[in-house]
């Protein structure tokens, strides 16, 4: 099958005790009102190296953080009076609390326990009873990644180092490197292992610092829900691990299960995985824009080295997930294809608001791929056609699609109008005559130039946008201060407006850096007699610091939501 191909391989028996080397000893709190699980974590953790604080009810396990601050806290989730859920809420409130690793401790496998764990941050989960190597295993793991003062591993490297070498910062997932000793053991007994490639991969370009940080942050969400997802579809003893820090594949090993398939536990680990996704909350990312593929193997059972076999079945997951990913992508193109040739692009506006006045000066219009599709989201839409070589297809469509509001659009202000800077280059070699129906409106047309990837020839692009001002129409420099080439275009340019995009103004009544940034672009606008637009603009407070920056429009959910040309046109 082409999904899982054999291959062999890991956790080390539950008969052999995992006993790690401790620069200093750490400090374990457990809650949990049933002293028999007191007595057995204690007799678990070798006591040269943990100390274990037990706290029976909610208020005993404050107070013994106000005294001794954990390293991390094993938490039962059915406490008397009270749940470990809460625990964990009041306990995460605390900033200075924020990183230390919690570990929810329950009698029941249900996935909702399961679930509503992650959403209040908990790090990992284990059924009770737990295995004594397991708990062993995942204390070490849990407080490797964070500090990196209990890694097991004998070398003049600094402990901080090696936590940044053998640990992903984001996700405080292992590397493979730092797994693949027990992982060997494994193989050199016979037995065999599935091995599964989850892939948490973008559709968009993450050409400007505040995506990669969304992303980051994203993937550190989706990491602590998938500990949660394996524990429930492949059970408590799976390790998860990733090639290197910063990449988006993330591997699960477990032994097989004999009353399911390798297949049918990859279709519900990817389905699982995409339900947890498309319940994550993101502020700057939409969900639509990030996809899940998982691709799986068996280890073989062959007379191979056991690292080889192992590099084998980690190579083939990953080549099953990239499979199923160009899959996956080639039909988002025929998407697309189907959408252009069909015409179904469905094209909103959004006011462009004066902030003294709150009256519209203009519409920016916004296309979207078939309402509901996975094309829907402009930058997976934007991202295809650049691969696909159809931006001038798309560019065109988007066109027509504003063409018979032409006339009722420029009588009541400006057409803000996004064009690829792909496409603008392309005007050189093809000539503007695609344009040609919006010189109808004269000087009321705002070509936005936008850069979703670099600007490979920009004398080419310069030019060409000089002969786009000469033609009449005016100029917006999109997300001004971010991307590949915007100071350089409004230096040369002198555009007539210049727009804060979201990655600026996100958070920016907080950010003192974001505000000043905002505050340089607006004065900028002032030097070259440009009109200064916020963008994104979603709380008072931003609309207030609008305000005080001289920041002349706006548009933003706060003042209006996109909607097709019927609904908005009264505004």
């Amino acid at each position: 099958m082409d999904e899982v191909t054999p291959s062999r391989t890991f956790l080390p028996t539950t008969h052999e005790p995992i006993l790690y080397p401790a620069v200093r000893r750490a400090r374990v709190l457990l809650l949990d009102d049933d002293i028999s699980i007191a007595k057995f974590v204690r007799a678990s953790l070798p006591h040269n190296r943990f100390q274990v604080d037990w706290a029976p009810n909610v208020e005993t396990a404050f107070d013994l953080i106000r005294t001794h601050r954990p390293d991390v806290a094993l938490v039962d989730i059915r406490l008397p009076h009270s749940s470990g859920w809460e625990f964990v809420d009041r306990f995460r409130a605390t900033e200075r609390d924020t990183r230390i690793p919690i570990i929810m401790l329950t009698g029941a496998d249900e996935f909702t326990e399961r679930e509503r764990s992650y959403e209040v941050g908990a790090d990992r989960y284990l059924v009770k009873p737990v295995p004594l190597q397991t708990l062993q295993r995942t204390i070490h793991e849990v407080l490797s990644a964070g500090e990196g003062r209990w890694c097991d591993l004998r070398t003049d490297v600094s402990p901080t180092h090696l936590a940044q070498l053998l640990f992903d910062p984001t996700t405080a997932v292992a590397s493979l490197a730092l797994v693949f000793d027990d992982l060997r053991q494994v193989i050199e007994k016979g037995e065999m292992l599935y091995v599964f490639c989850v892939r948490l991969e973008p559709l968009f370009r993450l050409g400007e610092r505040n995506r990669w940080e969304a992303f980051d942050h994203l993937r550190g969400e989706f990491v602590r829900g998938l500990q949660v997802i394996v524990s429930g579809e492949l059970g408590p003893d799976v390790v998860i691990a990733t090639s290197h820090p910063g990449s988006n594949d993330f591997y699960c090993f477990v032994r097989p299960d004999r009353r399911s398939t390798a297949s049918t536990v990859l279709q519900g680990l990817e389905r699982e995985s995409k339900k947890m996704l498309r319940r994550m909350d993101t502020e700057q990312i939409r969900l639509e824009e990030v996809t899940v593929v998982v691709g799986g193997s068996i280890t073989e059972l062959h007379p191979y080295p056991p690292h080889k076999i192992l590099y084998n079945a980690v190579r083939e997951a990953k080549d099953s997930a990239s499979r199923r990913e160009s899959r996956y992508l080639h039909g988002l193109g025929e998407s697309l294809l189907t959408a252009i040739r069909n015409h179904t692009l469905v094209t909103h506006f959004q006011p462009i608001v004066d902030l003294k006045t709150r009256r519209p000066i203009g519409f920016e219009a916004l296309t979207r791929g078939p309402a509901g599709s996975d094309i829907e989201s402009p930058d997976v839409m934007f991202a295809l056609a650049r691969d696909l070589q159809l931006i001038w297809q798309l560019e065109e469509l988007c066109i027509e699609n504003v063409q018979p509001l032409l006339a009722e659009l420029c009588t009541v202000g400006h057409l803000f109008l996004n064009l690829e800077s792909h496409f603008i280059q392309e005007l050189h070699h093809r000539g503007t005559d695609i344009l040609a129906p919006l010189l109808s409106c004269g000087t009321k047309v705002v070509i936005e130039v936008t850069e979703r990837s670099a600007i490979r020839d920009y004398p080419t692009f310069r030019k060409t946008l000089h002969q786009l001002k000469s033609m009449g129409f005016l100029i917006a420099i999109d997300d001004c201060g971010s991307g590949y080439a915007t100071l350089e275009a409004v230096a040369e340019l002198h555009p007539d407006y210049l727009k804060v995009g979201h990655g600026l103004f996100h958070n920016v009544e907080s950010d003192p850096v974001r505000r000043r940034l905002v505050e340089l672009v607006a004065r900028c606008a002032d030097t070259i007699n440009a009109i200064t637009i916020a963008e994104a603009i979603e709380t008072p407070e931003q609309l207030n610091l609008c305000r005080e920056l001289n920041i002349q429009l706006g548009q933003g959910y706060i003042l209006a939501r996109p909607a097709p040309w019927e609904m908005v046109k009264g505004y």
